[in-house]
């Protein structure tokens, strides 16, 4: 189908949103979970999902649960669809995967920042192999650094993947050739909170010039387990500006603990949410990545607020023969909700840049996540950050 005018994909795109509300009704949430959940942000959650951590912790290519392994999976899997949008993609076996599929009969549909000439001009490469082996690639429209609502610059920092319309996996993993080499977390998600994430694509994908009628029909998708999820966003729109909020409600009505694993913590009203759960008697561990840009310890000003405040902070001990990051943005509420995804815990993350995130409310993926977040706070941690030298970027 030919291109539709902006105004027209936006009329396509309200005409055909779904009307009815969300049934937030709880399966299998014990009412004490849900009672953390204020009445008004119940009603944005999706129940009967099932929610499959995946956690890369630099295992064997062909471990369980490594996020590549299952992002490869899944790919494979697809029978009519791929919908992507991805911050970074340069990965060649992911490259050669998605062409094969596309090269299958597989609709693949991308949304991709846009490459700057520095350090992501390896993107660029990757989109022209990716059009040319009959993927549709189109190009977020960024604010670039300068403009009114984005002072230093837009990112569009999405990891998404839907599959058919009804799987998707989603969290802070890129899809870069240095990406498997980093310490991060996704899950993967079948049920209805999926039909949410399709509809993010779509806006995104009309939003970055595409057409309505070239995305593929979204189907209702039935209930596949007991877990609850709130798909949470953030963008240059104040309405989307919905992730800084959302964790600083989970921190709030915490009320046993907060274990959180951070590429990124500077946004200072979070850090104040964090020591005010200190301050109630809560359990508050922080695990940071020790990122410098420029000679800037973009961490350290958080870390020494939260420790003069009692809060428990350690540092990722990154390994320096890899190169690695700590590239998460997790974290653990009590034991029974989780919030994971792109956003780093900043102005830029909470405010700015085009963010997706997920609010679970899930009792085996918060045991799985923090089953992980205390073997790496008793073993792969230090007191002091361990600077690896040279500047961190936040692209694979």
């Amino acid at each position: 189908a030919g291109a539709s005018t902006p105004r027209a994909a936006e009329a396509d795109l309200a005409s055909s949103e779904p009307t009815d509300a969300l049934d937030a009704s709880p399966r299998q949430v014990s009412p004490e979970t849900l009672s953390k959940v204020p009445d008004w942000a119940q009603k944005f959650f999706t129940h009967g999902n099932r929610v499959k951590p995946l956690v890369n912790e630099e295992a064997a290519p062909d471990a369980q649960h490594e996020i590549f392994a299952q992002v490869e999976h899944a790919i494979k899997s697809a029978k009519s669809s791929l919908q992507i949008e991805m911050f970074n993609i340069d990965k060649k076996s992911i490259i050669d995967l998605l062409v094969s599929e596309a090269r299958k009969g597989v609709k693949v549909q991308v949304i991709m920042d846009p490459p700057n000439e520095g350090w992501e001009s390896a993107r660029k490469g990757a989109i022209r192999e990716l059009r040319k082996g009959g993927v549709d690639v189109k190009i977020y429209p960024a604010a670039p650094a300068g403009s009114p609502h984005a002072r230093f610059g837009q990112l569009d920092h999405v990891k998404l993947l839907v599959v058919d319309g009804n799987k998707a996996i989603i969290g802070g993993m890129n899809w870069g050739e240095h990406s498997p080499a980093n310490h991060d977390y996704d899950v993967e998600i079948e049920g209805p909170a999926v039909e949410k994430m399709g509809w993010l694509f779509r806006e995104d994908w009309i939003k970055s010039g595409g057409s309505s009628h070239a995305l593929p029909h979204i189907p209702k998708v039935p209930e596949k387990g007991d877990d609850m999820v709130n798909l949470v966003v953030s963008s240059l729109d104040p309405q989307e500006q919905t992730i800084g909020k959302t964790i600083r409600r989970a921190i709030d009505n915490a009320r046993k603990s907060v274990h959180a694993e951070l590429f990124v913590l500077s946004d200072h009203p979070t850090v104040q949410a964090l020591i005010d759960a200190k301050k109630r008697g809560l359990d508050v561990k922080v695990i940071l990545d020790p990122i410098e840009i420029k000679g800037n310890r973009i961490n350290e000003k958080a870390a020494d607020a939260l420790k003069e405040a009692g809060v428990q902070v350690k540092w990722f001990k990154c390994n320096a023969d890899t190169k690695q990051k700590l590239h998460a943005k997790m974290a653990v509420f009590d034991d029974d909700q989780v919030i994971v995804g792109s956003a780093n815990w900043s102005y830029a993350g909470f405010n700015t840049n085009r963010e997706a995130d997920v609010e679970l409310l899930s009792t085996s993926t918060a045991s799985a996540f923090d089953t992980i977040f205390e073997k790496d706070w008793k073993g792969r941690t230090s007191t002091k950050p361990i600077y690896l030298g040279g500047s961190h970027d936040a692209g694979n």
